[in-house]
Parts: structure tokens; C-alpha cells; sequence
């Protein structure tokens, strides 16, 4: 949009399905005024809008760079656990790594210039570029692995803790959460190789800026997954089909919500048009009270994932409420108001608001992180570093690592007559069968049978929306994979709702229509296999 002689008003909808034109890059600074076009960057945004608009689409560039960052993590997961430790640990350890580097690059930790006889950067950086302060310490410690255990272990306490981090001599937020706690642990920073260092200094050379975290998540879990990571790269769910769910169910609602609002608080700035002094004040007054209703209304909108798997959902539904709410913003300020008094209110769209269920604990740590890195890339690129506040990061415990189907008192190990555990193939290993060489079930790998005490449908919290993509597993199927025990269980609690043979999605959309049903959601959009 035009306004001739004055200025331009840039919007976008990439995904080319039909969904709302917003604010491009963001409601803050989509306008650029004509004296503004003496800026190159400006002029060839500008120039590509004409020429090579897809260009612009983000997308392109951030799922280039997390394909390329989680390749270069699963190569580091792989030969850390075969020096022998644990996957959960290096899942843990690689995740406090891989904050470490998006922190530094979003100007969360402080810059330093490379010490000198530093390796060159793959970038081909002069000596004296400035780089984080993670990036330093590895580069700086790359052939002490026993010095660099302890500098990161007091590097990412004093980040857990704020105030002066002495492993880099300088002063650093206070990040808190729960990812930098436990520091005492023996397990806390593996002891790495000059070629495992280097293996991260190529991870920190990408743009964390740029880092998708919509797909991030997925990719991730799947580098640092031993079974998964054949599939790496493959097999994600993109951003267009996630927002093919997440706009009609929670978007489209939403900006529906705010026509209304946007449409009554211009009506009111009309009326105050007319009149003069206190009237027109009073006038104006209530035509904001009615945009800040409805900010309240998008503040305290809940959205729940009840199989958030890495978050990719609740990811792009939070980006989503981030733009809407820039354009509330935006239209406050021609209004007269001010976001800094807004701010004031302590009320802004945030992290507590996506809620999610997950029963893989890699899978709901990674969900947190997901949320926390797209929350914070949202503020730094339009509200700059001064608008995080400390603590960076909150234990709001929004991700619960649970069934979302079945609750139960207790999962105890079923006996035999005679006390022994019993137990069953585990349905997913094989062996080559000794004549034919096809593969056949593996006898050896067996997991226990279970007794689940009080089994019962489980508790979903209360959300206005809720979005997702719920496990499918085919009803022929799932008794072989679920295990006899918890199939049974399941059939018990659900049996006046859904039959045994339904196929296992199914029953997440019960729960969902119950949820409805009581008035604790508004809308639900679930993906049917």
C-alpha cells in the first residue's frame, strides 16, 4: 500500500493459501517512509518485492540453516554416545550448547574479539571479529578439554544465576529457567575432543537468528534421537501445512475478534473527529479502552497441544499471536497511546500462554526450548535486546510430560504366578532370520508387562483453542504396540465412547469434543491421518 508522497506499507501472506495479508517483516516496521529509502537494506527489500518476491519469504533462508545445524548436532550426538555416555545425557548437554549459541547471536551474552592464533571462522572472519562469549571460550580452550568441562560448568551456572560470570570476566543476564540448572552434576558438561569442539564451532558459525523454530524442534529431537536419526531432514511436518490448521482454528477466530474491536475503537476516533476539548478526549478514551479490551482478550488466550511432540504447533500459533499483536499495538499508538504504557501493564503475549502434553522427554524439553528461542527472536527483532527482561527464561512448566489419553495411580511391573516380571517383545526390533535373512521379530528384546492401577481418562487443561497432530496408530495395531496391558486399560475408561478396534487418533478427538462439551475450549483443529 501506498500513501503517495509519503509512505509505503509493506504486507505479506507467503504461505499463498488464502490467509490474512500482515505487516511484513512485522507490524513495527513494515511502514518506511520516503527519507528512509537513503538506507540500501530498505531500497533493496524494495527492489526484491518487484523482482523476486518469494525471496523475502523467511522460511527459505531459516529451514536451509536448521537443516544444516541439526545435521551438524546429530553428527556430534552420534560420536558422543560412542564415547560412551548416555542419550538423555547428550540430549541435555548439547541443548545447553545449542541456547548458548542462538544467546549469543541475539546479543543475550556479550560479544568479544577473537584472541589471537584463534582458528580462522568458516566464514573466513578476520582474527579480530567479535564473537560470543560461548563461541570464545571453546575456540579458547579447543585443545584444553579438561579446562574447557570447567569453564563451561561455571559459565552456565553464572548464566543460570546472573551478575559476573567469571569463566568470561564479564557481567551476563540472569537466564534462570530450569535448562542451566543442576551445574553439580557429574554428567552436567561432557568432556569433549579437539574434534568434537570444532564439530560445535561449526554449529555457532550458523545465523541462530535465522534458526526455523518451527521445524527446529523436530529436526532436533531427531539428531539427538539414536532410532530417528536415519530420517533426519525428512519427514517434518513444514510451516504451510501446520498453518493450514493453526490459522483456521486459533487465528482466524481471533482476527475475526479484532475486526469487531478494531472496527468499534475507529467508529469512536471518528465521533472524537467531531468534537472538541474533554468530549473529544473522553471520545478517544473509550476508542482505546476498546482496543485494549481486546489485547486483554489475546493476552490471556490459551492454546493447547495435547501431542506437542518439539513444539512445532504451539511455535507457529505463538508467532502468530506475536503478529496480531504488534498490529493491536500499532493501531493503540495511532490512537494516541503508547506501547511503553502499555508495557507498564506487565501484559503482553508470552511463552505461559501454549500449553502442551507430551509423553517423550526429550520431545517436551525440546517443546519448552522451541518456545523460548521463537518467543525471543520475536522480541529482539522488533522490540530490540533492551525489551528482555530478567529473568530471560521461566519454569512456567506449560509443557507436561504425561499421557494425554490415560491417567493412572501407579504403573507397576505385572508377575507371573510365581513372582517373576512378564514380559513382551518390545514390537520394534528385529533380527535377519538365519535362512531367508528377511527380518523377524528379535526374542531378545523384551519390555515389561505393566499393571496400571486406577486406570482413568486423563485431565486436559483448559484452553480456549486446541491445535495438533495426535499419534496414528491403527487400530489392528494397537494392541501389539501399546502393550496388552495398556490396550486393555484403554478400553476400559473409553469403552461407552469409542471401540476397541477405533484407530488410536480417535482418541484425542473424543477428549477434544468433551472439552467443548464442558465449555473449556472454543475451537479445536486436530490432524486426521
Amino acid at each position: 500500500m501506498v500513501d503517495v508522497g509519503h509512505v509505503i506499507e509493506l504486507y505479506a501472506e507467503f504461505t499463498r493459501s488464502g490467509a490474512t495479508y500482515t505487516p511484513y517483516p512485522d507490524a513495527r516496521s513494515h511502514r518506511i517512509r520516503l527519507e528512509q529509502l537513503a538506507d540500501a537494506a530498505l531500497r533493496e527489500r524494495l527492489r526484491l518485492l518487484w523482482l523476486d518476491p518469494l525471496a523475502l519469504d523467511p522460511a527459505r533462508l531459516s529451514a536451509r540453516v536448521t537443516r544444516e545445524v541439526a545435521a551438524e548436532l546429530a553428527e556430534l550426538a552420534r560420536s558422543l554416545e560412542a564415547a560412551g555416555h548416555r542419550a538423555e545425557t547428550v540430549a541435555a548437554f548439547l541443548t545447553r550448547c545449542l541456547f548458548s549459541m542462538f544467546a549469543e547471536d541475539v546479543g543475550l551474552l556479550p560479544e568479544h574479539a577473537t584472541p589471537p592464533g584463534a582458528l580462522p571462522s568458516a566464514s573466513g572472519a578476520p582474527e579480530s571479529a567479535p564473537e560470543g562469549a560461548f563461541t570464545r571460550l571453546l575456540r579458547q580452550y579447543r585443545t584444553q578439554g579438561a579446562t574447557l568441562t570447567q569453564m563451561l560448568r561455571v559459565f552456565w551456572r553464572a548464566m543460570d544465576e546472573g551478575g559476573f560470570n567469571a569463566a568470561i570476566a564479564a557481567e551476563v543476564l540472569r537466564f534462570n529457567g530450569k535448562l542451566f540448572k543442576g551445574a553439580a552434576g557429574d554428567d552436567y558438561v561432557l568432556p569433549l575432543t579437539p574434534e568434537q569442539i570444532d564439530g560445535l564451532l561449526r554449529a555457532a558459525q550458523a545465523n541462530w537468528q535465522e534458526v526455523e523454530p518451527a521445524i527446529f524442534g523436530t529436526l532436533l529431537e531427531r539428531a539427538l534421537d539414536p532410532t530417528e536419526r536415519h530420517a533426519l531432514g525428512a519427514h517434518y511436518t513444514p510451516r504451510a501445512y501446520v498453518e493450514r490448521l493453526v490459522l483456521p482454528t486459533v487465528i482466524e477466530p481471533l482476527r475475526a475478534d479484532w475486526a469487531h474491536a478494531q472496527a468499534a475503537a475507529l467508529l469512536l476516533a471518528r465521533e472524537a473527529e467531531t468534537l472538541d476539548g474533554k468530549a473529544r478526549e473522553a471520545r478517544l478514551a473509550d476508542a482505546r479502552a476498546e482496543v485494549r479490551r481486546f489485547h486483554h482478550q489475546l493476552c490471556t488466550t490459551r492454546v493447547l497441544d495435547p501431542a506437542c511432540g518439539s513444539g512445532n504447533f504451539l511455535y507457529v500459533t505463538l508467532e502468530h499471536l506475536k503478529r496480531l499483536e504488534a498490529e493491536v499495538l500499532d493501531t493503540l499508538e495511532q490512537l494516541g497511546d503508547t506501547q511503553a504504557r502499555l508495557g507498564l501493564e506487565g501484559e503482553t503475549v508470552t511463552v505461559q500462554q501454549l500449553r502442551g502434553i507430551e509423553t517423550n522427554p526429550r520431545a517436551a524439553a525440546l517443546a519448552e526450548l522451541v518456545l523460548w528461542i521463537g518467543w525471543l527472536q520475536w522480541q529482539v527483532r522488533t522490540q530490540g535486546r533492551s525489551s528482555v527482561a530478567e529473568p530471560v527464561l521461566h519454569d512456567w512448566r506449560n509443557i507436561e510430560c504425561r499421557d494425554a489419553v490415560l491417567a493412572y495411580d501407579a504403573q507397576r511391573p505385572a508377575l507371573d504366578p510365581q513372582g517373576r516380571p512378564l514380559t513382551r517383545w518390545d514390537g520394534v526390533s528385529f533380527k535377519p532370520h538365519p535362512v531367508t535373512g528377511e527380518p523377524v521379530p528379535n526374542e531378545a528384546a523384551q519390555v515389561p508387562h505393566w499393571q496400571f492401577e486406577t486406570p482413568r481418562r486423563a485431565d486436559w487443561p483448559k484452553a480456549d483453542f486446541i491445535v495438533g497432530n495426535p499419534p496414528f496408530l491403527g487400530g489392528s495395531k494397537k494392541r501389539g504396540e501399546l502393550g496388552d496391558d495398556y490396550f486393555n486399560a484403554l478400553n476400559r475408561v473409553y469403552k461407552d465412547r469409542i471401540p476397541g478396534g477405533a484407530d488410536l487418533v480417535t482418541y484425542w478427538f473424543e477428549k477434544a469434543r468433551a472439552q467443548i462439551e464442558m465449555g473449556k475450549a472454543r475451537h479445536v483443529g486436530l490432524v486426521a491421518t
